[in-house]
């Protein structure tokens, strides 16, 4: 069975405001890149930065004036820029190590055995950025579209921090290849949306995501949604999809929230 708005809602399902909150725009210094298909992205030079090697990192810092060791993590998708430390005060610590005023905590991460420095977002560095309403909004406005807020690992001593993730259905995309886990780019919307088109019930879509019918008579898989955050992950600011509240889940006969991108 597929999963069906409200009469009302199909008239209007396009026409939906989109939310104002700014993330991933690139007006704090981070020299962030958005575009249909990729992740945003801070400017080389900085924690968090995209990297292959470690000699990418921190170009901008004077040899020997750096806290630590510079370290290019590659455990998360496309490397992490970041360096060894023993304490959150080594972290920005050097001349033009860090552009932005980006908290940073110095963190275990997973199973590495090294402490280094991380973007924070933990709750007393969210509740100092204004405008800010969870945590997850907080890493794509700061870190990157594609950043989403998670515990470091590593045991007692975790934190929690931006870290990038693995796109999936709700990204922008321009052409299939963009997607991931062999969504398609669906191009009817707006900045492309990566799912499925024709699906027939949820068990048709990738898990977090459900089957809806839209007002063109076609059904999509639409990415499932708690907060307006979860909706422009892998969105690139002017691209966001909406957190709609009165999508009918069939199955279960219940409305449910999905993120609704624009024609």
């Amino acid at each position: 069975m597929t999963l069906k708005f409200p009469p009302l809602l199909i008239a209007g399902l396009f026409s939906l405001p989109l939310f104002s909150l700014s993330c991933g725009k690139d007006d704090n210094g981070s020299g962030g890149v958005a575009a249909a298909g990729a992740a945003n992205i801070i400017a080389p030079g900085q924690t968090g930065s995209t990297c292959k090697l470690a000699t990418e990192c921190f170009a901008d810092v004077a040899k020997g004036a750096l806290q630590g060791d510079a370290l290019c993590l590659d455990r998360v998708q496309g490397g992490y820029c970041t360096h060894t430390c023993t304490q959150d005060s080594q972290c920005c610590a050097a001349p033009g190590e860090c552009k932005t005023a980006h908290a940073e905590v110095c963190s275990p991460f997973e199973s590495t055995g090294m402490m280094m420095c991380l973007l924070s977002c933990e709750q007393a560095d969210v509740a100092l950025a204004p405008g800010m309403i969870d945590d997850e909004a907080y890493c794509q406005r700061f870190a990157g579209s594609a950043f989403s807020c998670r515990s470091s690992g590593g045991g007692n001593q975790n934190r929690k921090v931006c870290m990038p993730g693995t796109c999936g259905t709700g990204a922008s995309c321009a052409a299939d290849a963009d997607c991931t886990g062999g969504l398609s780019c669906i191009t009817t919307f707006k900045g492309g949306y990566c799912g499925h088109q024709g699906c027939k019930a949820n068990a048709d879509c990738d898990k977090d995501s459900a089957c809806v019918m839209v007002k063109d008579g076609k059904n999509y898989c639409f990415k499932s949604c708690q907060a307006a955050s979860d909706c422009s992950f892998c969105r690139p600011d002017g691209l966001y999809a909406t957190c709609a509240n009165n999508a009918v889940f069939a199955e279960a006969g219940t409305l449910g929230s999905v993120c609704v991108p624009s024609l």
